[in-house]
């Protein structure tokens, strides 16, 4: 095997300190109390409260938060309704005993262990990655991601979703049914979940989806038993409600294809187009990979199609890319092994212009185009090797 170069060891040293580097000023803000405030988690918090309360009925009821916001979170106009399943609700229950501003650092603190955890699952999986560097080169690069950073910071919940994607990765070659299972778990996040079921029933892992659909429906029914029917059927509402929200509030927050041609005053039917041609491909691409290789390319389709897709969403990218880029450097191939360093940490300009996150997707575009191009060129060195035999 060939040595690894000196510059690649430098490159190892260097890339996570300035990444968490450039994102220290974000760090700082920490004891600040507009952050906890403006954060994300009163969003979370909110609805945990009103179960603990007795008012499981009323978490979809925006009157209803409101008035629970101003007395436990702030007296302000930073109400926002509850649009996830009620089943991630009873996680935050915990949390609500404490004051607004010691759960946030507490749930902080979660994320950072969630993210610990996220590490040891792979850990035996980019055991090449860390040979090239430092023990602490691979944790301070996942934290110096930018979407899991930015996840952190925001009090949001998008690491309990790599995690269960992480989880899904290591169980889905043994057992897909109990892959599915664990997939169903992250239906607080339906529209990233989508494209992914969607692929694996073009490329007929039924058994895995037929897990996915089994817990979706036991997790949704757990999530009726809490609210009741109608608090359900509430839910549904709001969400449909949530449709004719102006776009436009939300496109600097939202690094998707949908954003970006939104922004560039493209219509629906490019979008449409583009879309499916990128669904098409991964499609096509993923015939003749194993399930862990459909799983990675479909979380790269996830983080650009759905429709509502935030920059924390983005922090699902961190499976598929630092799987890459272990394996770029077992088989010495720095170009690719540079082309997941840079979608890396190109993130890390967001920054300091969170204002165009919906920029965002070209990252993702470019990382999916590198897997494709990737999964191609395995697929002729195989077919090469089987003719020379």
């Amino acid at each position: 095997m060939k040595p690894v170069p000196y510059y690649v060891f430098a490159l190892a040293m260097a890339v996570p300190a300035v990444l968490i580097g450039v994102g220290i000023p974000s760090w700082l803000t920490f004891h600040h109390q507009t952050l906890a405030f403006h954060s994300d988690l009163r969003v979370f918090y909110t609805p945990g409260y009103m179960l603990r309360k007795g008012q499981r009925k009323d978490i979809y009821d925006f009157a209803a938060i409101r008035r629970n916001q101003d007395e436990r979170v702030a007296p302000d106009d930073g109400a926002a309704p509850y649009l996830h399943p009620a089943y991630e609700a009873i996680v935050f229950v915990p949390l609500s005993f404490l004051p607004y501003r010691a759960a946030y650092v507490a749930w902080a603190g979660v994320n950072f262990a969630i993210l610990g955890l996220i590490f040891l699952l792979l850990r035996p999986f980019l055991s090449d990655l860390s040979a090239i560097g430092p023990k602490w080169m691979v944790p301070v690069l996942l934290l110096g991601f930018m979407p899991i950073a930015f996840t952190i910071v925001e009090g949001q919940d998008s690491l309990f979703l790599l995690l269960i994607l992480t989880l899904v990765y290591r169980r889905i070659l043994s057992n897909e049914v109990q892959a599915g299972l664990l997939l169903s778990l992250g239906m607080f996040r339906f529209q990233v979940l989508f494209p992914i079921i969607a692929l694996f029933l073009v490329w007929r892992g039924l058994k895995f989806v037929a897990g996915w659909v089994a817990g979706s429906a036991l997790v949704l029914g757990i999530s009726a038993t809490i609210t009741g029917l109608a608090a359900q059927i509430q839910y549904v509402r709001v969400l449909r409600a949530m449709g004719n929200v102006s776009f436009w509030l939300l496109l600097r927050r939202m690094p998707n294809l949908r954003a970006l041609f939104a922004a560039c005053g493209l219509g629906i039917v490019p979008l449409a187009l583009i879309s499916l041609g990128i669904f098409l491909v991964a499609a096509v691409i993923g015939i003749r990979q194993n399930a862990q290789q459909r799983l990675c390319l479909a979380i790269c389709v996830s983080a650009v199609v759905p429709y509502y897709l935030f920059f924390h969403d983005l922090s699902i990218l961190a499976l598929p890319v630092f799987l890459a880029l272990n394996q770029s450097v077992a088989r010495r191939d720095w170009l690719r092994a540079a082309m997941a360093a840079v979608v890396i940490s190109a993130f890390a300009v967001f920054w300091f212009t969170q204002g165009k996150l919906y920029l965002g997707v070209l990252f993702s575009l470019a990382f999916f185009g590198a897997q494709v191009t990737g999964m191609l060129k395995q697929g002729k060195d195989i077919s090469v090797v089987s003719g020379q035999n």
